[in-house]
């Protein structure tokens, strides 16, 4: 028989995306984690109301909100809808935690920074968006801020693995359909593997639910490699290949050559040192998440 009083009761806004199908994974196999995750149809962040009555069914320990507008291109055209979901679903998340004294864990991204330099950004360097979908996020972190002084905000990068859509399924699948690919060589970053983040949000919510109240407020989970866009697709197509996958070859090219609605920050690097210190994390290689991401792609259903 299970000792309830033995087991955090988790909770996620969002469940398709792939941080959270990685923190469905991490949950799986562990016993002391019970996880209830919503999508958008039980808790939809555009509804302060629905997100109240998912709260009071799932009555969890912490909760994680992993859930966004993420459609970097379109929110240039969808400001009003962006900030409802990024900034204004979060706020009443936040409050709603902060009433009932639940641990909340928001997540945001690099894209709140400029990208200006050469230097990983820091906690403590100013953010400056240079798109909607940024300032969307950037409005969402602060309001959070506002709403609830115990939360905590975890900027993530270029997050890849085997779930949902992400970076490594979109260059395998433009592989099947494109003798050669195009790839930005002047944007830089850090790969982190999703399931490493999870690990860390887990982590970090047990930490709230046991009391900790001396954590940062605000978090990079960020790998502590670097590299370039192109360099990155032709890791992958070569991998891919080497697991009997689509290949093709990458000619790098600058960002200015697809001039997409939203600017992107050239150097999207993240200093996940603060994080990894605090919480002792362990990041998986770039080579080893990679043939983990790949295999998983290619599995899935044609």
């Amino acid at each position: 028989m299970r000792n309830d009083r033995m087991v955090l009761r988790l909770a996620t806004i969002g469940r398709n995306g792939q941080t959270a199908q990685a923190i469905a994974a991490a949950c799986a196999s562990n016993p002391a984690i019970h996880l209830a995750q919503a999508d958008r149809a039980q808790a939809d962040l555009r509804d302060p109301a629905s997100l109240a009555r998912f709260i009071d069914a799932a009555k969890p320990d912490a909760i994680i909100n992993a859930g966004a507008y993420n459609l970097v291109d379109r929110a240039e055209s969808e400001p009003d809808e962006a900030m409802r979901v990024n900034a204004d679903g979060p706020f009443a998340l936040a409050r709603i935690c902060n009433t009932l004294g639940i641990p909340f864990i928001h997540m945001s991204t690099d894209l709140v920074f400029g990208g200006d330099g050469d230097q990983a950004h820091t906690e403590d360097d100013a953010p400056n968006p240079l798109s909607v979908y940024g300032r969307s996020k950037l409005a969402g972190e602060r309001a959070v801020a506002a709403a609830n002084a115990f939360a905590i905000t975890a900027r993530v990068c270029w997050v890849y693995s085997e779930y949902a859509d992400n970076f490594v399924s979109k260059m395998i699948g433009f592989a099947r359909m494109q003798p050669r690919l195009k790839v930005v060589s002047d944007q830089v970053g850090p790969p982190t593997y999703a399931p490493d983040i999870a690990r860390a949000l887990v982590d970090l919510s047990l930490r709230m639910h046991g009391g900790a109240r001396d954590l940062p407020r605000l978090m990079h989970l960020a790998a502590p490699w670097m590299t370039d866009r192109a360099s990155m697709a032709r890791d992958i197509m070569e991998e891919s290949r080497r697991q009997g996958g689509p290949f093709a070859p990458v000619d790098p090219v600058p960002t200015s050559t697809f001039n997409a609605p939203a600017r992107r920050p050239l150097n999207a690097r993240l200093s996940g040192a603060r994080a990894t210190a605090l919480l002792g994390l362990a990041w998986t290689s770039w080579d080893e998440g990679l043939g983990r991401s790949v295999a998983g792609v290619l599995s899935r259903p044609s």
